[in-house]
């Protein structure tokens, strides 16, 4: 009886049954404000201005030694490389790489490894790394820099980079005539782009101890100390119109801020155009930059971190906490030979001022930013500005929540007080087992998205009956979307169920939304914008009609294979606009089957978390709300009962 005394509850009630009520309207609040938040960081007022936070940087930043005479080697030197790429066509010169290397004096070594491809029967592909250590004369073998350059052969259909290597080589022959370093140069050259950089990696650290069945990177011959931080070298020509400077790293990671900053700072003092995403018409400043321009730029950035591909072979180094980024040197639209020589030389002059910087730390990168967003150039945000964004977008979920549960609390004691005078009634519980089964097959079914496409002995059973891994992988993704979509249609929820179901989603959605933002901002921002509607759209217990069917349409949409399909399609539309629809739409199937092949090898190679998190995590979220979706069940309310 006492709750019937109690004279708070109806009045909590009330409070609660309000708010309820105007959730929708609360939800769009919160999505338009976290929307605004993100544009408003665009502002100068809301960003701030990038330093140097690590003195120990500055000594990069005094007077270059290097001098013509590296600059003329770097040309000698491409040119002898080039004559070598037309004798050897699609395979790494090794012989000239390394007589070279030791021509210049470094302790050179090679590097093996296999991987056995992971479709395909497990078909395998050799390649080779070449480096070369220039061991400090000051001090021990306990800290050591990597300057990377990857080698494409004329084959390649990426971008020709043929001077990185000479580049690097005449940069290690000026470093070797110096005694100030404190730390271990490595000068790596490797094949097969970011496949080698991943094993080379591996083997530095695990030492071959914890060889996968898929990537065998065996053993290297000697090492350094431990790694402080890489430059990755991509040079087009030796005639240089500015550098792109490339930070994104596996699963969105990015290098502290600090060695961005200093890469530009020396570019600066060498009169190079440099930056993130540079293009030939950027400005250096951001002071002339609208509030339109520092927006697209902030989503520029976000995108390119949303796959977690790395856009060079320094992301591979962040997941060993190295600082590590790519420095791309873009050619001259028109070749001119007189500035070939100066432009040369000031890129080994800032490939010295950064090495000279790195070279005097006493710590690792710690004092800066390790999450930001850049604005401009020289402009950035903070995490501590932009996780707000994200807040905003996912706090509707657990609001909701708890209305929603706030709510059915109120109803289960309204029915206790209309039920008590009567005798031997008994009210109905909440169904948490059903509710919970249902969650359990949308898990199941993430799960096994893994395991099957994941399993070994089934992929070589596809390739056995003459299936392809495009087939095999896109085969085993539409089954289980087909058992999720079917899923409404051969259950249903009991009563009360479609309320405890809906609080239960969208929690999970909000954890989740939460975590993989917390790991990868932009992946987690970007799906909060898709999936924050769900809060506005989705309302219990459905009349049908209009809404119910918006909300049907929506969340099919947000299937993951349809959203992989919509975004390939509007990009094939702005690449190739002049292919009819028919042949739009074709081609945007074959590149959505292609990616999601491509994202499980991502994943099986490389670590790549993008497959996992979509297949595990929102894969089963998408279910749940589709059950809700099509929930044929409708729920009665306490006060349809008592009419």
């Amino acid at each position: 009886m006492g709750l019937l005394s109690n004279p708070s509850f109806k009045r909590r009630s009330k409070i609660g049954r309000a708010l309820t009520k105007h959730i929708e309207k609360i939800s769009l609040l919160f999505y338009i404000l976290g929307l605004t938040w993100f544009v408003c960081l665009g502002h100068n007022e809301f960003n701030h201005g990038t330093y140097l936070s690590e003195n120990a940087l500055s000594p990069g930043l005094v007077y270059p030694e290097v001098r013509q005479d590296a600059s003329r080697l770097a040309q000698t030197l491409t040119e002898e490389l080039q004559r070598e790429q037309a004798q050897y066509k699609s395979v790494m010169p090794y012989a000239w790489i390394v007589a070279k290397m030791n021509q210049i004096g470094l302790e050179t070594h090679v590097h093996n490894f296999t991987l056995r491809y992971p479709f395909s029967g497990g078909k395998e592909y050799q390649g080779k790394n070449i480096y070369g250590i220039l061991r400090a004369p000051r001090i021990g073998s306990t800290e050591g820099i990597v300057f990377t350059a990857p080698y494409r052969p004329p084959t390649s259909v990426h971008t020709d980079i043929v001077a990185s290597v000479p580049v690097l080589l005449a940069f290690a022959n000026f470093a070797r005539t110096k005694n100030y370093w404190a730390k271990d140069l490595i000068f790596l050259i490797t094949e097969q782009e970011q496949l080698g950089m991943h094993a080379w990696l591996e083997a530095y650290y695990e030492g071959g101890f914890k060889d996968s069945p898929i990537l065998k990177c065996g053993n290297i011959p000697a090492r350094a100390g431990a790694l402080q931080a890489a430059i990755n070298i991509e040079v087009q020509d030796l005639d240089i119109d500015y550098i792109d400077v490339k930070i994104e790293g596996l699963n969105g990671q990015l290098p502290n801020l600090d060695l961005f900053n200093l890469v530009q700072r020396i570019t600066a003092r060498e009169g190079i155009s440099s930056g993130y995403k540079q293009t030939p018409r950027k400005k250096r400043r951001s002071n002339y930059a609208t509030l339109e321009d520092n927006v697209k730029h902030m989503s520029s950035m976000l995108l390119s971190q949303v796959s977690g591909i790395p856009t060079g072979n320094h992301g591979l180094f962040h997941r060993y906490r190295i600082e590590a980024l790519t420095l791309e040197a873009v050619k001259r639209a028109t070749n001119t030979n007189n500035n070939r020589s100066s432009a040369t030389l000031s890129l080994l002059k800032t490939i010295e001022g950064i090495s000279r910087s790195l070279n005097n730390l006493l710590e690792r990168f710690h004092q800066s930013y390790f999450f930001y967003i850049l604005v401009q150039n020289d402009r950035f945000v903070s995490i501590g500005d932009f996780i707000p964004c994200l807040i905003l977008l996912t706090a509707p979920m657990f609001i909701k929540s708890f209305l929603l549960w706030h709510s059915l609390n109120d109803d289960e004691k309204e029915e206790q007080i209309e039920e008590e005078p009567t005798a031997n009634t008994q009210t109905a519980e909440l169904p948490y087992l059903a509710v919970f089964g249902y969650i359990s097959v949308a898990v199941a079914l993430g799960i096994l998205c893994n395991i099957i496409a994941l399993n070994e002995g089934l992929r070589n059973y596809f390739h056995s009956i003459g299936a392809n891994s495009l087939f095999a992988v896109n085969l085993i993704l539409g089954i289980c979307v087909l058992i999720g979509v079917s899923l409404p249609f051969v259950t249903r929820l009991p009563e009360r169920g479609t309320e405890l179901l809906h609080i239960g989603a969208l929690l999970l959605l909000g954890i989740a939304l939460i975590v993989v933002g917390l790991l990868n901002f932009a992946l987690g921002f970007f799906l909060a914008i898709m999936c924050s509607p769900l809060t506005i759209i989705l309302k219990f217990p459905s009349t049908g009609g209009m809404r119910k069917s918006i909300s049907v349409v929506y969340i099919l949409f947000l299937n993951p294979i349809i959203v992989a399909y919509l975004i390939v399609f509007v990009l094939t539309i702005f690449k190739f606009p002049e292919l009819i629809s028919k042949e739009i739409v074709y081609r945007s199937i074959s590149a959505t089957m292609n990616a999601s092949t491509y994202a499980l090898m991502d994943c099986i190679i490389y670590g790549n978390w993008l497959y996992n998190t979509i297949t595990a995590v929102f894969f089963p979220l998408w279910v749940l709300f589709w059950v809700l979706a099509c929930a044929r069940k409708k729920t009665t309310s306490i006060k349809q009962k008592k009419n």
